[in-house]
């Protein structure tokens, strides 16, 4: 009776997987056993390099004569990276749901809020660390473009660092939400392309005053005035909450989801 017990005591200790700091320990292994999350980070700071040199050489040969800040190039420089780190946050989950995976996360932490929580915690911090990664090799090829032009204040050097981790983490777990609800990598990827670069493009393309005050409160435009810091049409710090409102929201329904279907 007694050995009965006490296995009956350890057991939901043992179901938890080590509790929350063991369920981040298990995503982060997870994350960075994944080839395609070297690959797709590597992709994102190497691409987010090259463009910020085509960026840089068109600015040089222009006819602006603007003395450029350290984060002028940011933007432009992350435009088409931004999607790698994309593919990074989708594959975290999709890829389980695909390989059978998730079950097995599933049985070993049955807490579906403390499972999403980890794999929040551990994207976040990669997505946000090759984020700055980007963001610095950006700002030291504008330096090395353009040399003592370049206006180093400290908001410019923040947004063109910090502000692109914030933006590509946020967009990571705007993606991750996603990934929980359709359990698609084509699906997660597709939407977060509609909501990050066609929508902008109609906005652009049909003059509306309502879908352009929505598309400024969009993850795109929120991550472009965080990087680069022109308070226009808002505050970074109206920028990097809308950035989290987004995110949560994505994450709120996928966890729904989750809940409902997983069970």
């Amino acid at each position: 009776m007694a050995a009965t017990a006490q296995t009956r005591g350890t057991a939901p200790h043992q179901a938890s997987g080590g509790g929350l700091p063991g369920a981040v320990a298990a995503e982060w292994t997870k994350l960075w056993g994944l080839r395609s999350t070297w690959l797709c980070l590597a992709v994102a700071v190497l691409a987010t390099a090259g463009t910020a040199v085509l960026a840089a050489v068109e600015l040089r040969y222009s006819d602006n004569t603007d003395t450029p800040a350290a984060n002028s190039l940011v933007v432009a420089a992350t435009l088409l990276s931004q999607f790698a780190v994309v593919a990074v946050a989708a594959l975290s989950v999709t890829g389980e749901y695909a390989t059978g995976a998730m079950r097995t996360t599933l049985s070993t932490v049955p807490r579906r809020g403390r499972m999403v929580l980890a794999k929040v915690a551990v994207l976040a911090v990669a997505t946000f660390a090759a984020g700055c990664a980007a963001g610095a090799v950006v700002i030291a090829t504008t330096a090395a473009m353009f040399g003592d032009a370049v206006i180093y204040e400290t908001a410019p050097v923040l947004h063109g660092v910090v502000g692109v981790g914030g933006y590509m983490a946020g967009l990571a777990l705007f993606t991750l939400g996603l990934g929980l609800l359709l359990r698609s990598t084509a699906g997660a990827i597709t939407t977060v392309v509609g909501v990050v670069l066609a929508l902008p493009m109609i906005s652009q393309m049909i003059s509306n005053d309502t879908l352009d005050a929505i598309v400024e409160h969009m993850p795109a435009r929120a991550g472009t005035t965080l990087m680069a810091g022109t308070g226009d049409p808002y505050s970074g710090g109206v920028a990097a909450l809308l950035l989290a409102g987004w995110a949560a929201v994505s994450l709120v329904l996928g966890f729904a989801a989750l809940a409902r279907r997983d069970t």
